[in-house]
């Protein structure tokens, strides 16, 4: 893999919610680009806890001696109000605490955050009347709109704290392809430039992007990828 632009050859990837829908993608990604990947998902790291987050940057130094690479991927949604305090806590404190305690252990590197389109724009709720996931009822809360705008603002504050040893970007993926219900996935079609949801891996070259010397010169940057749905009116 050392000729490939994307050679992330022996750097130390540690990636946050690793088992949710994008994570498989992500660590596969990187590790076909040659990284040492550590996938983590809430039995490994609690981003919500500060002695959690503390343990793992301690195991993954005394083994591997370095973090290079930070993928805060871990997320939770919800529809009801009764969510908000735990959305807060797991995407906009758990991306917080993550950006504080790794970021403060790495030397040098690429932080990675991941944000929603949500955090970009309102959602069109009519999309979701009558919809369904998994055999449960679609929504977008405002927590979860809250908690992803707040990750893009932090990105840019972590991004002028670390400078210029790490660099800190962010990505804002657009709605993933995962069976969902097919009027749902019609109508959010409808409203993309390339007329389609995105597939599971098409959010990780980004990822690598960001993460490799291709982007050496960026930082403080949020990277759409949502098939032109936020650049139409």
């Amino acid at each position: 893999m050392s000729k490939s632009i994307f050679n992330l050859e022996g750097k130390v990837v540690l990636i946050t919610g690793a088992a949710g829908i994008q994570g498989p993608e992500h660590v596969k990604a990187f590790t076909a680009a040659g990284a040492k990947v550590i996938a983590t998902d809430i039995k490994e790291l609690d981003v919500t806890s500060t002695d959690s987050i503390n343990q793992a940057v301690k195991k993954i130094i005394g083994e591997y001696g370095r973090i290079d690479v930070l993928v805060n991927n871990a997320g939770a949604t919800g529809k009801y109000a009764a969510d908000w305090d735990q959305i807060i806590k797991v995407n906009l404190t758990g991306t917080y605490l993550c950006c504080q305690i790794i970021g403060a252990a790495m030397k040098q590197g690429s932080i990675i955050n991941v944000s929603s389109i949500y955090g970009l724009v309102g959602p069109d709720l009519s999309m979701y009347e009558q919809a369904e996931y998994a055999g449960k009822p679609m929504g977008v809360s405002a927590g979860y709109a809250a908690s992803k705008g707040g990750v893009i603002a932090l990105t840019k504050y972590f991004a002028s704290l670390y400078a210029p040893k790490i660099r800190v970007n962010c990505v804002t993926p657009g709605g993933i392809f995962d069976n969902q219900d097919e009027n749902f996935v019609k109508k959010y079609s409808a409203k993309t430039m390339l007329g389609r949801m995105a597939k599971r891996n098409e959010v990780s070259g980004a990822l690598l992007y960001l993460a490799s010397d291709l982007s050496s010169y960026v930082t403080g940057a949020n990277l759409a990828i949502d098939g032109g749905l936020t650049a139409r009116a």
